[in-house]
């Protein structure tokens, strides 16, 4: 059995939530017998499939109770669960909040990822709120390449340079935005915050929704791996649409948010 093949069992769970599942296919498509695939799944996931699959189900469930008008029962009986209690009990342990506190917008996102089968991949448990972003106007150095390579090198000088001056910790004291974006082709990148300063490049960030994630860290590596478990999990896992490619983060003391556009 090979990692692929785990990961089709991925694909036919995620397209069968609101269904029953059918634990013969997931058999056929690892070519092995449900026992053998129910101890390598605990192996490489420290869950059964049939716990995976409930808090798959919770996850998106969460997100209907958030970001739809049907009623929570529907929402329950959609996903499998043949009682309100039932599904309460379920949601309230895996959440620490209840369906009826989730609609009424109590406590932060909490989604179960995908799970990817890779050698020596950390999984997340994501939190992150949506968040409506006034717009906002930054004063920004402005920097364009026509690689993505030669963006983040560009970065890197970027940052050496403002570090050495006394605006790099103007920027820190209101918070200081780093703005990735492609357009017509060419990648974009502006450093700065909402403080005025005339010689520097004016940016607006447009009025949208944003869904928000903190991460406890300002080390470049951290918010790079971060943001691709962000793409490679977060994304698929939930019902969102990226907006457009922008990417916002905000350093604030030793965190660094991140805003994504959604639809």
């Amino acid at each position: 059995m090979d990692f692929q093949c785990l990961n089709k069992m991925i694909e036919y769970i995620e397209k069968n939530l609101d269904s029953k599942i059918n634990f013969k296919e997931l058999s056929k498509i690892n070519y092995t017998n449900i026992f053998i695939l129910e101890r390598i799944f605990m192996f490489l996931t420290n869950m059964t499939i049939n716990e995976y699959i409930k808090k798959r189900r919770l996850s998106k469930a969460f997100e209907e109770i958030r970001n739809t008008d049907l009623k929570i029962i529907d929402i329950a009986f959609k996903y499998q669960y043949n009682s309100a209690s039932s599904f309460n009990r379920a949601f309230k342990q895996l959440f620490n909040i209840t369906p009826t506190e989730c609609r009424k917008g109590i406590g932060n996102y909490k989604i179960i990822p995908i799970e990817y089968f890779e050698n020596n991949k950390e999984k997340y448990n994501f939190d992150y709120k949506i968040n409506k972003l006034d717009s906002i106007f930054l004063y920004c150095y402005h920097i364009t390449t026509k690689t993505h390579f030669d963006l983040l090198y560009n970065i890197k000088k970027l940052y050496q340079k403002v570090k050495t001056t006394e605006r790099y910790n103007e920027f820190n004291e209101v918070g200081m935005y780093g703005i990735f974006s492609k357009k017509e082709g060419l990648y974009h990148y502006y450093l700065g915050s909402t403080k005025y300063f005339s010689d520097l490049e004016k940016y607006e960030i447009k009025e949208n929704e944003y869904a928000e994630f903190k991460l406890i860290s300002r080390e470049q590596k951290k918010i790079v791996d971060f943001e691709e478990k962000i793409i490679k999990q977060w994304i698929p896992s939930t019902n969102y649409n990226i907006k457009n490619p922008l990417k916002i983060e905000l350093y604030k003391g030793n965190n660094c948010f991140i805003y994504l556009p959604i639809k």
